[in-house]
């Protein structure tokens, strides 16, 4: 590899970092729910507002980030977001009630900008032959972070179980407070980051745009070959020699919402959607949730490290084909799996019975309210939704909350292993395709003078999905709706996105940011 493109590399792994951080906040927080529902007795709506706490503040965040993109610069306000990071996990760490945890996580959220971001960056630094590949470590770094923190998860739980060993012990690390350690693992990431992203240059578009022509060249030097940047720099001279970078947030709005800009505004904002409402987000913040249901012999947070460590497998996969297959065939095809993935699923929790046996119920005795517990026993149930009501009419909601992941493993009658072979299907096809994909499309089709605003608007839509409705009203719809039906409705949305993005997604790979805006008619 030559050193340019070495230095590419370096430059997008080091802002990917960004993503392996968004990865290791959402998963860590799935494995906190079990201790903060009892320390602060959640409710449902609470266990989703605190999963979807950071896309709040990600939705306030991206109102702003392409302004301060565009004044700052890229490097400047990815700085800011690691920052935030930090301060996020700190808050979240120390966090004494529901509402300040809710609030720490939220100020997190003003940091999730960063996978928009990055995919900017990156799409601009990025030499043409090597973009998909390194836009797509934004998704690599997520899915590292995510098995990341379920490993972190696990162990955790195995120290602080049985009473814990000594050394745990002896640092805090108890069974009381195992769920501020989840969080607070978040703040060593994140210094390492604000601290790497020192070291990376500029992206020489937004330079070019703000009339730095002088340090263009620098950076290009350190990113392509002799031999290409004097045509590299022609070609953003060209291509923003009509652009003023006065344009007022309005001006640019207008430009993103002309008849130019059509056809990839439909393609990023549909893509945004799309990509949220398959689920990805519910299952990630709430996999062990979604275990403790299956039941089974090994521990929910077992089953979820061997569920991310095949997706990051996937993903890596991904990085190698990305720009050999091209963009829309891996997306419609992995739409395609998804949608039959998330049919299985539904099919397993839908095919479900609950029972509660003479032996499940003597083992709660010590917790609950045994007589009540008993008079459920041998009677059988079709849905997780009867099952559930029954055992809260018999014993009360708050003996519910304390005993329901071991109650859900001892009586839940399941083809287990069909549902986790849907879910591993789905998340490896998520990684290969939807994950990867719209950071992608996002670096690509959107011309220099409005991308930073034009990425942060589609970004808006994935995080009013993906990040807030989705995870925030999954829990309330297992307890509503069922796990069947949930899926059956991702499943539904991942059909709607195959049937529209195979009429509208065109083919980039291979391209410059300069040839796909010609070929998206933006010139």
């Amino acid at each position: 590899m030559q050193q340019a493109n070495r230095n590419a590399l370096c430059y997008a792994f080091i802002v990917a970092i960004g993503g392996f951080i968004f990865g290791l906040d959402i998963m860590l927080i799935s494995g906190t729910f079990q201790y903060t529902t009892l320390e602060f007795g959640l409710s449902a709506i609470e266990k989703g507002n605190i999963a979807a706490a950071p896309n709040y503040g990600a939705l306030v965040a991206l109102l702003v980030a392409g302004y301060f993109c565009e004044r700052l610069g890229r490097k400047k306000t990815l700085m800011i977001i690691a920052a935030l990071y930090i301060i996020s996990a700190v808050g979240s760490a120390f966090a004494p009630s529901y509402l300040t945890l809710f609030l720490a996580r939220l100020i997190g959220g003003l940091a999730f900008t960063s996978l928009s971001l990055a995919s900017m960056y990156i799409g601009e630094i990025a030499p043409p032959q090597m973009r998909g590949k390194l836009v797509g470590l934004n998704q690599f770094n997520i899915v590292i972070g995510i098995l990341t923190a379920t490993i972190l998860n696990y162990l955790l739980v195995e120290w602080v179980s049985d009473g814990g060993v000594a050394w745990a012990s002896a640092i805090g690390l108890t069974e009381g407070n195992v769920w501020r350690w989840m969080l607070g693992l978040e703040i060593i990431p994140a210094v390492i980051w604000f601290l790497l992203l020192l070291k990376i240059p500029e992206s020489p578009r937004w330079l070019m745009l703000n009339h730095r022509e002088h340090e263009v060249h620098a950076v290009l030097e350190k990113i392509l070959p002799p031999e290409q940047v004097k045509g590299q720099y022609q070609q953003i001279k060209e291509n923003l020699k009509t652009t003023d970078h006065a344009l007022s947030y309005s001006e640019q709005i207008k430009i993103l919402f002309g008849k130019k800009m059509r056809l990839a505004l439909a393609i990023g904002m549909f893509m945004a959607a799309v990509q949220a409402l398959s689920g990805m987000n519910a299952i990630l913040s709430f996999m062990p949730m979604i275990f403790q249901q299956v039941g089974g012999g090994q521990s929910s947070f077992e089953q979820s490290i061997w569920v991310s460590l095949i997706g990051t497998f996937f993903t890596f996969l991904a990085l190698i084909l990305i720009d050999r297959l091209g963009r829309r065939k891996i997306l419609l095809g992995g739409l395609t799996v998804c949608a039959a993935a998330l049919a299985t699923v539904t099919y397993g929790f839908y095919d479900a019975t609950y029972v509660i046996s003479a032996e499940s119920a003597a083992q709660f005795a010590s917790q609950v309210d045994n007589v009540n517990l008993t008079s459920l026993v041998g009677t059988v149930y079709q849905t997780d939704i009867a099952f559930k009501n029954a055992v809260v009419g018999a014993i009360g909601q708050d003996a519910f909350v304390a005993i329901e992941s071991d109650l859900l493993v001892a009586a839940t009658q399941i083809q287990g292993m069909l549902v986790l072979a849907g879910i591993i299907t789905f998340v490896c096809s998520y990684n290969f395709s939807l994950g990867p994909i719209l950071w992608i499309l996002f670096s690509e089709i959107f011309p220099t003078k409005v991308r930073a605003i034009a990425i942060t608007s589609s970004a808006l839509i994935a995080t009013i999905f993906g990040g807030i409705l989705v995870p925030t009203l999954f829990p309330w719809q297992l307890e509503n709706f069922g796990a069947a039906y949930t899926f059956l409705a991702y499943a539904g949305f991942c059909i709607l996105g195959f049937i529209v993005m195979a009429k509208i997604m065109p083919e980039t790979k291979g391209k410059t940011i300069e040839e796909i805006e010609s070929m998206m008619g933006h010139k």
